[in-house]
């Protein structure tokens, strides 16, 4: 059972990076980023990025990237890759943790052969799902895509505007693309456990999250991003709470409306990441949040 990976993936604010840190410190762990928001530079705040003290466990892919720069899932495993190959060399163990479904995806059944996809097809999409809303778009893949249309959920809006990016960037159906055999770049060693939490305490522990990411001074982070005059396109400026905010500074909304709009937009994002887990982990052992003993004895029994 030499060279085990493990991955641990979970909605935004579930205590994933928590469970990593101390899952790290009874293993001789190194933890490695899956969050593709948190390997940028910016927004250390406003993106909840871990903050390790000086005693914690070596953090790799966090804060990397600069803003401006798209970082595709290839780009990123290859990254990983290179970083796990390394703490294994030191008979240490690699602990990959975060929320972003398709790197786990990557991971496990490889690399999808679908071409990198021109990034303003899909702030275009956006724009589009913000005024026609998320039916109409599954209706529009039913009607190019009608396997995609029926194997991806109503509800799914990360799976339906990845269908519709990929046919519009590529002028073929992501059906066809899935029919093609994936790229492996890591082997089959995973331990692979997905977090699960109560929906309530888990948007309870956004909007605490939230308030606290005030406290800390959120507004002048995004500020400073804003400063540096970054194209409209650059991806950083997709977190949740840059838009909010920066309407906040041009003194468009009041603060109290800043903070419901980016509890609202978090809440969605955490129920997209919960149908993610759902239909595309289902092989993933799955623990309730509240168990974190029990799942460094899982770990432990398994390596």
């Amino acid at each position: 059972m030499e060279n085990k990976i493990i991955l641990i993936a979970g909605p935004t604010a579930s205590g994933k990076s928590s469970l990593a840190n101390t899952l790290a410190k009874k293993i001789d762990g190194e933890i490695i980023n899956a969050d593709s928001i948190q390997i940028y530079k910016d927004l250390e705040i406003l993106t909840a990025r871990p903050k390790p003290k000086e005693n914690d466990p070596n953090h790799h892919l966090y804060g990397f990237v600069n803003g401006d720069e798209l970082w595709s899932v290839g780009k990123w495993i290859n990254e990983a890759k290179k970083i796990t190959q390394k703490i294994l060399k030191k008979n240490s163990k690699p602990i990959l943790v975060g929320g972003t479904g398709l790197y786990f995806k990557a991971m496990t059944d490889g690399l999808s052969p679908i071409p990198d996809i021109n990034y303003e097809i899909r702030g275009r999409l956006k724009k589009e799902l913000n005024i026609r809303g998320l039916e109409k778009l599954y209706g529009e893949l039913k009607v190019i895509d009608i396997q995609a249309y029926e194997s991806i959920d109503r509800n799914d809006q990360q799976r339906i505007l990845r269908a519709l990016e990929v046919f519009r960037g590529t002028g073929k159906k992501i059906s066809d693309y899935w029919k093609l055999e994936r790229i492996k770049v890591f082997e089959d060693n995973f331990i692979k456990i997905k977090l699960n939490t109560d929906r309530e305490k888990l948007y309870q522990n956004c909007d605490d999250r939230c308030d606290h990411m005030f406290q800390l001074g959120v507004i002048e982070e995004v500020q400073s991003l804003i400063d540096k005059n970054y194209d409209d396109k650059a991806p950083i400026l997709n977190a949740i709470g840059v838009s909010e905010i920066k309407e906040y500074l041009q003194k468009k909304i009041n603060i109290d409306e800043v903070k419901d709009l980016i509890k609202f937009r978090t809440h969605q994002y955490a129920k997209r990441q919960i149908t993610w887990l759902k239909h595309q982990m289902i092989s993933w052992k799955s623990f309730s949040t509240q168990e974190s003993d029990k799942i460094v004895d899982y770990f432990i029994k398994k390596l």
